[in-house]
């Protein structure tokens, strides 16, 4: 009985941990189309849109967005796979760094505020 009761708390963490690991991006999930979410919320950081934005990343690594304007990335696939946004700002060169969500059952994000549950999700 013991032997049962500790293999299903077993099971249960080990479930609990993969439905919560972020995975490493494969290609097909890392190009294409991000629609702001939650742009809404107060705005705690300047080099993140707080307006309705899109933003394509191209497979030459270039990107366009209204927000950050056309520049290139840099993405890097690790235990976190990060993403850094060169753009000019202000007449200035200008980075984003940031990460994806890649979940299991969940579409490829970048987070923009985590606490605030600001995203691009990636929606083609």
């Amino acid at each position: 009985m013991m032997k049962r009761i500790i293999s299903l708390a077993v099971l249960g963490i080990f479930v609990i941990i993969i439905l919560n690991i972020n995975f490493p991006l494969k290609e097909k999930e890392l190009y294409g189309r991000y629609v702001d979410y939650n742009y809404q919320n107060p705005i705690c950081c300047v080099e993140a849109p707080h307006e309705p934005d899109t933003l394509i990343l191209f497979r030459d690594g270039h990107f366009e967005s209204e927000f950050y304007g056309k520049g290139r990335f840099e993405v890097s696939n690790g235990l976190v796979s990060r993403i850094i946004l060169h753009y000019i700002s202000d007449g200035e060169p200008a980075l984003g760094n940031t990460y994806f969500s890649n979940k299991l059952f969940e579409k490829t994000k970048i987070i923009l505020n985590a606490d605030m549950n600001h995203y691009y999700l990636k929606v083609d």
